[in-house]
């Protein structure tokens, strides 16, 4: 895939050092589209910031803001013009007790190698099986995806213990680092939607998100590991795919291989 070189406001002025800068360019090199977006979105924020503390940076600043928000808008509208492209692959209704509908078993085919990065809207993340059911789809998500590199996960904060809440995300993102994938967390008070959007196209949207699942606060059952065995609440799934976010508007020359060569190299939780 090809990559047109970043823009500069001016060849002599160099931008500022911002890690958020440097990181959303390196991830639009290597096709991580979403990620992107989110970490130009970051530097125009911090960029604004400095701009107000530092009355002398104004001016630069305020170039390098317009130049990142153009190419944030860019990556949307590419992102965009995939989506309402998106065809449903499939309609799976999970009927109140039922068992046998795993993450694995629902959504392991569209976990792959295109896959390299993945966000995930879960509004709810503040009991203990809550945080049982992210960690067990994180397993599945990471076990089937081996160039997975980014995962962005948005949440409510917990109302009632905050602090504990974010110590858990942290000991989460500090494991998933050690398989060198980057966890990315944020809290939305407004939150709504329960989607997993996958950056081969895929989206999933689960009528109770992740917690499809009965609740138990028995450890000795079967289900503890194999979600296959847990008993479900009814609710619907829709599976969507559209074109790779990380491809350009499609062109009929174009060779149809959604893997970016430039950043193939398998996480470190590969067994390959």
């Amino acid at each position: 895939m090809s990559h047109q070189p970043f823009p500069h406001a001016n060849d002599e002025e160099e931008p500022p050092k911002l890690e958020p800068i440097i990181s959303a360019m390196k991830c639009e090199q290597t096709g991580h589209i979403m990620e992107a977006i989110l970490l130009y979105e970051e530097s125009i924020y911090k960029l604004n910031q400095m701009s107000e503390a530092e009355p002398n940076k104004k001016h630069p600043c305020g170039k390098y803001i317009k130049i990142y928000e153009t190419r944030a808008k860019q990556l949307r509208e590419q992102v965009k013009s995939h989506l309402q492209s998106s065809r449903v692959l499939d309609h799976i209704s999970i009927e109140r007790d039922s068992r046998g509908k795993s993450y694995q078993r629902l959504f392991g085919a569209y976990l792959d190698d295109n896959v390299k990065e993945g966000h995930i809207n879960e509004p709810h993340l503040t009991d203990q099986n809550h945080i049982r059911n992210l960690l067990n789809f994180l397993e599945v998500l990471v076990k089937n995806c081996r160039y997975l590199k980014y995962i962005r996960l948005t949440t409510r904060p917990d109302p009632v213990m905050p602090k504990n809440q974010q110590l858990i995300l942290e000991q989460i993102r500090s494991d998933l680092a050690t398989g060198n994938i980057q966890l990315h967390y944020q809290m939305d008070d407004t939150l709504h939607d329960r989607k997993i959007v996958l950056s081969s196209g895929v989206v999933i949207k689960i009528g109770l998100g992740l917690h499809y699942f009965e609740a138990s606060d028995n450890s000795h059952t079967l289900g503890l590991c194999d979600f296959d065995f847990r008993k479900c609440q009814a609710t619907e799934v829709d599976i969507w795919k559209c074109r790779a976010f990380a491809k350009k508007p499609k062109d009929p020359g174009e060779p149809q291989n959604d893997v970016d060569e430039a950043s193939a190299e398998p996480n470190g939780y590969s067994s390959d």
